[in-house]
């Protein structure tokens, strides 16, 4: 049994810290601010007001030391715990997709070595296509609902994480988290 863990927004909160640093008057850390917009982040800082970013400018506008220095999440110590209780250190590995800004990869390795314990530091795997890494056996705790569906559609097991772009929205994260990876470890017992 293998588990995934996302970075941001799962680990972190990426999405209120990047809002946050290009003016958005939004909290760092508490999603209570994200706009009615779906999973959609350049949307979220054009509704928040200030400057209208296309798409290549908002990510633009995203640098290396904004990746490095996102505040962790309220489940991040939690989770990271209950995932390698469950499955062993060997068998935890960050998943994350960075941009095509070398920068951001740059910043994310950063990141995963300021608050990762040691043991973390060389399991990771680079992909938007996380799906490539479900098997039967393999969890996958992740902010973004087609994550999960194509994660699980390729036979793997999803842990949707509560945010307000999705339908676990309203739910407390830890207390949906913590339901969730019973319901997982109920499953281990059949694999």
């Amino acid at each position: 049994m293998r588990i995934f863990l996302d970075q941001d927004d799962v680990c972190n909160t990426f999405t209120m810290y990047a809002l946050h640093q290009l003016g958005c008057k939004v909290s760092a850390t508490d999603y209570a601010d994200y706009p009615p917009v779906g999973y959609d982040i350049v949307a979220a800082a054009n509704w928040l007001g200030g400057q209208q970013y296309t798409v290549p400018d908002f990510w633009n506008s995203i640098g290396r030391e904004v990746w490095a220095t996102v505040p962790e999440s309220e489940v991040f110590p939690w989770v990271l715990e209950e995932a390698a209780r469950l499955v062993g250190q060997e068998n935890v590995c960050i998943a994350t997709a960075p941009t095509k800004d070398p920068d951001c990869l740059a910043g994310k390795l950063e990141w995963i070595h300021r608050h990762f314990p040691a043991w973390m530091h060389r399991q990771y795997v680079l992909t938007p296509r996380k799906h490539f890494l479900a098997q039967p056996g393999a969890i996958l705790i992740d902010d973004n609902e087609e994550n999960i569906r194509q994660f699980e559609a390729h036979g793997g097991t999803g842990v949707l994480v509560p945010r307000p772009w999705n339908s676990a929205r309203g739910h407390k994260p830890l207390a949906f988290l913590k339901e969730n990876l019973t319901r997982c470890e109920r499953l281990a017992a059949q694999w």
